[in-house]
């Protein structure tokens, strides 16, 4: 895997010419707060990995219980991608279209650590509406979802998926099909020092909160991100007042001794 570390938001912006989704036949991006983690899915890390397929199980309890909250999909992946949408761990990676919606993810959170933004050609082969159970649990190796706009989330995210089977299984970094001197891979490392400023030229494109989670939670979430800005920026102001200040009254007070 080939990878990259930006230096500047120009630069941010220079990288990305090169790379289109052409509706998710082309590049798929993916951002993470943590330069450091895995790429691979939540039920497939640590915490969280169980044996034998036992993700799917987990989901099946969460299909019981969801029901009193809405009406779910009749199409088993289309349940396993909302479940997703709401944090369930789930052997699905999240994926968009739009690099500056995974760009968004990889700056908005853990603001201490460097970021990365990873690049994928789309995977040869795709799962398709109708599939069940049993041929999820038999299959092994990583393939590409592109989901149905079922909720705001996934049609706001552009989202795509890589499903992983087993979730542990990471995704095969090989020659790419349009170049093969090219991995079909690569990755962005955004350094901790650029994550403010870029957060704040996302927001400018409309990327914020209340876009990536259309619903009063994420309003909220984008409202409460700006008050912290707002109010970071004055209490520099009065700390540069009160120094510029205290810094006189020293010069005055050198004039009279």
């Amino acid at each position: 895997m080939i990878e990259y570390e930006i230096e500047s938001v120009d630069q941010f912006h220079k990288f990305f010419r090169g790379y289109r989704s052409h509706d998710g036949f082309g590049a798929w991006f993916r951002g993470q707060a943590d330069s450091e983690w895995a790429l691979l899915p939540k039920a497939g890390r640590e915490d969280y990995l169980l044996p034998h397929n036992r993700d799917l199980g987990r989901f099946r309890e969460w299909l019981s219980t969801a029901l009193a909250y809405e009406t779910l999909p009749d199409d088993f992946l289309e349940s396993l991608a909302l479940s997703q949408h709401h944090g369930l761990a789930t052997r699905l990676l999240d994926w968009s279209k739009n690099p500056l919606v995974a760009a968004f993810f990889a700056v908005s959170e853990n603001s201490e650590k460097n970021g990365a933004l990873y690049i994928l050609e789309c995977p040869d082969d795709f799962f398709v509406p109708g599939l069940d159970v049993e041929e999820l649990s038999n299959y092994d190796g990583v393939r590409g979802y592109i989901p149905r706009a079922i909720t705001g989330r996934i049609l706001n995210q552009q989202a795509l998926f890589t499903v992983h089977c087993p979730p542990e299984r990471g995704i095969e970094v090989c020659g790419s099909r349009i170049n093969n001197s090219e991995p079909n891979l690569r990755r962005m490392v955004i350094p901790a020092s650029l994550k403010g400023e870029i957060l704040d030229m996302l927001n400018d494109y409309g990327i914020a909160e209340n876009t990536i989670y259309p619903s009063l939670d994420g309003l909220s979430d984008a409202v409460n991100r700006k008050t912290k800005r707002i109010s970071q920026r004055a209490r520099n102001r009065l700390g540069e007042t009160a120094h510029g200040q205290a810094n006189v009254s020293v010069s005055g007070l050198s004039e009279l001794s």
